[in-house]
């Protein structure tokens, strides 16, 4: 099975609720199996199916993308592009959120949709944690 790969400096938790905001955010459709998330979605206007997970290695979290099904005709640097694109997604909503984001900023806001709850508890806990000294 063709995937991609990143180690990321966070905890799997984080990894984790990063990849369901991302799906969800998008309204794309994914249901759990047993160490990933199965997931049925548009990359660059074509439709295809990813196993995505994230495991906890020495060293932060490795967010792994897999194309079960790719959209029919992908070239193989096509099939490469859209594993990227996925991961990419995931990755760049964690940077916004967790260090883009200032944690006191993004507490005081709720989104509208409720989309990035995960998130916002994410920075809260951050914030207690390495602000004031205060372990969960």
């Amino acid at each position: 099975m063709e995937n991609v790969k990143r180690i990321l400096p966070y905890v799997r938790r984080y990894v984790l609720m990063a990849i369901y905001d991302v799906l969800d955010e998008e309204s794309i459709s994914y249901h759990k199996e047993e160490d990933a998330i199965v997931a049925r979605a548009k990359v660059y206007g074509n439709i295809s199916v990813f196993s995505i997970s994230a495991e906890e290695k020495e060293v932060g979290t490795e967010l792994r993308v897999a194309l079960l099904q790719p959209c029919g005709g992908l070239s193989e640097q096509g099939k490469e592009r859209t594993m990227a694109a996925m991961s990419d997604r995931i990755v760049q909503y964690l940077e916004n959120e967790l260090l883009m984001n200032r944690p006191v900023e993004r507490l005081n806001h709720e989104p509208e949709n409720g989309s990035g709850k995960r998130l916002c508890q994410i920075n809260k806990i951050i914030r207690e944690e390495y602000c004031y000294g205060v372990s969960g």
